[in-house]
């Protein structure tokens, strides 16, 4: 599969990385996990430096769709994208589809997208 997922129950953080093409069939199934999961209110970053996202406008609405549909959509936790300038424009519509439910931000940098993610940190309690 690829996409590789690190948790860190400590710090409440999911690290998605995405290695390869990652098709429609494998978002989906990463979403799936986290609402099956305890972990929608963790903090996550999603690297796909050093890989793509395939997945089209119609795949990605309905990813958004499913997960606004989880009774536990309302704790969703901050999403910062980590990508490559030159390929971020699925991170950048799934972030403009989903902006309203909860802090999410493209960044260019692992470390800026950690900076951001540990500042909203400060402002939302732990739960």
């Amino acid at each position: 599969m690829p996409i590789h997922l690190d948790i860190s129950h400590l710090d409440r953080l999911v690290m998605v990385v995405v290695i390869g093409d990652a098709t429609a069939d494998d978002v989906r199934a990463l979403a799936r996990q986290f609402t099956e999961s305890s972990m929608m209110h963790y903090r996550k970053i999603v690297d796909i430096t050093a890989g793509a996202l395939v997945i089209d406008d119609a795949g990605l609405a309905a990813v958004a769709a499913f997960l606004r549909a989880d009774p536990n959509a309302a704790s969703r936790g901050p999403l910062a994208f980590v990508v490559d300038p030159a390929r971020a424009q699925v991170a950048e519509k799934f972030a403009e589809l989903t902006a309203g439910e909860r802090p999410v931000k493209v960044f260019n940098s692992l470390h800026a997208a950690r900076k951001w993610l540990d500042e909203c940190l400060a402002i939302q309690p732990r739960r």
